[in-house]
């Protein structure tokens, strides 16, 4: 069994090689190859490196699951200590998730990454990251503002919908500003190049992620609340044990961060010029 194992392991990682990330030359069938894909092909092609990865990359994208709920976590009022813990929390999500992007990102081409480099090179994106965060939140702006003049109607939901539809179009917008070395608006315009003509597809991917991510965090939801009940620690939990439900539920949610990284990179080999 373990056999098997490590045989589809090494099969897993040497598929990812047979396409390097590193060239930047369009290439003459990047179109046709783009009109071609399934949602099935993405998925497919985005399993085997969540695979090869998740020893390196569930680590850090557990902390950085814990460090987006610190502030959540803490019983403070939203006073200047609060904003430095949003402030520190945030910085060292972006970090994580970076990192995790950059892993997957040298695996898919064939190189093994460093950890501490990968973390390293991560921060210094931050200020283009950050950037890039504010240009992808503005789509929602609309309808953020309809929810909170009008509640949330029709009007907000057809707002929501055309952002989500926008957003589409950023699905590889991260990876392509790591891979090109980009500027966020210089990454933003390259991503919605590569998913537009087969924006159909990519949509079909995010719906069909987004769908299986929700399903799996209601169902593993549900789990950790029958243990920590079966444990006592269901109506009065103590100190310990919220810590360690912290932890745990920082456990399940890594895992889909991981593998939407995966899908997100699959995205890029799938539509970048090669």
């Amino acid at each position: 069994m373990l056999g098997e194992s490590v045989t589809l392991r090494a099969r897993a990682a040497s598929a990812l090689r047979e396409e390097s990330l590193t060239t930047s030359e369009p290439s003459a069938n990047s179109a046709s190859r783009g009109a071609q894909l399934t949602v099935r092909d993405v998925l497919a092609s985005a399993w085997p490196l969540f695979q090869v990865c998740l020893p390196t990359c569930l680590p850090l994208a557990i902390v950085g699951v814990a460090a987006g709920a610190t502030p959540n976590a803490q019983d403070l009022a939203h006073n200047r200590e609060w904003w430095g813990v949003v402030a520190a929390s945030t910085l060292l999500t972006l970090i994580c998730y970076g990192a995790v992007l950059r892993q997957q990102l040298a695996i898919a081409a064939g190189v093994r990454p460093q950890l501490l480099e990968s973390l390293r090179r991560a921060a210094g994106d931050l200020p283009q990251v950050l950037l890039l965060v504010l240009l992808c939140v503005l789509p929602l702006a609309p309808a953020i503002l309809a929810t909170a003049q009008w509640g949330f109607g029709l009007a907000a939901a057809l707002l929501t919908l055309l952002a989500a539809a926008l957003l589409v179009f950023t699905v590889p917008v991260w990876p392509a500003l790591i891979v090109g070395n980009r500027n966020a608006w210089a990454a933003l315009v390259s991503a919605a190049t590569m998913v537009r003509n087969s924006w159909r597809v990519y949509a079909a991917v995010v719906a069909t992620v987004v769908a299986g991510v929700l399903i799996y965090v209601l169902l593993a939801g549900i789990l950790i609340g029958m243990v920590m009940n079966l444990a006592g620690q269901g109506v009065s939990p103590s100190a310990g044990g919220l810590a360690f439900s912290r932890w745990v539920l920082a456990l399940v949610l890594a895992l889909p961060v991981v593998y939407t990284a995966a899908v997100s990179v699959a995205v890029f080999r799938a539509s970048a010029p090669s």
